[in-house]
């Protein structure tokens, strides 16, 4: 596989599209993709975003997973997810979880347990890269979330019961990344 051309199609803030001209043996073809980067090829292997997957760790209280129910604009309604954003300049993954959980949650992280290298969540339609932190988080005294004109959210706290029964809901709306942990700690039998 070889790319011959790569083409800008649109000028906007957080994302555009590029057209990649392509020869594969004797086949040549066109193919549309979203890319964060001003150089889509540039830079693999780094990360764009994180997806923070926080637990909820209180004294005295059972563990409980951290998510946001968010109005997602391509989807024109509300979807659960995972708290998540994109790194800044010289930001590390783990410094993009701490300031985002704070946004998003008013919550603080007090362990980061896990950081992923970075994962590709849909490689045949974008070449964003996000690492996932597992992290445990705990409330604040007065902490609120900080939340962009742009943003929609509230937070979701789900105990090992809640998220072993909504694994299993049909129509709950809900982000692939986060079904995929739900299943994983349904089967171990724990959140994570």
């Amino acid at each position: 596989m070889e790319i011959l051309s790569l083409e800008k199609l649109t000028n906007e803030k957080w994302i555009n599209l590029f057209a990649a001209q392509f020869r594969n043996n004797d086949h040549t073809g066109r193919w549309v993709f979203a890319s964060r980067k001003p150089d889509p090829h540039a830079g693999l292997g780094r990360a764009d975003a994180v997806i923070i997957v926080p637990t909820l760790v209180n004294p005295g209280g059972p563990p409980q997973l951290v998510l946001i129910r968010e109005f997602r604009i391509p989807v024109g309604g509300y979807v659960y997810g995972f708290p998540a954003g994109l790194l800044e300049p010289g930001e590390s993954v783990e410094d993009t979880a701490r300031r985002e959980i704070a946004e998003e949650t008013g919550m603080e992280v007090v362990k980061v347990k896990r950081v992923t290298a970075p994962l590709y969540s849909s490689s045949g339609l974008t070449d964003e890269a996000a690492a996932m932190a597992f992290v445990d988080v705990r409330s604040t005294p007065g902490g609120k979330p900080r939340l962009d004109a742009s943003e929609e959210l509230e937070v979701v706290l789900w105990d090992f019961a809640t998220v072993s029964r909504m694994c299993d809901a049909p129509d709950a709306g809900m982000d692939a990344k986060l079904w995929t942990v739900l299943f994983l700690c349904q089967q171990l039998g724990r959140l994570i």
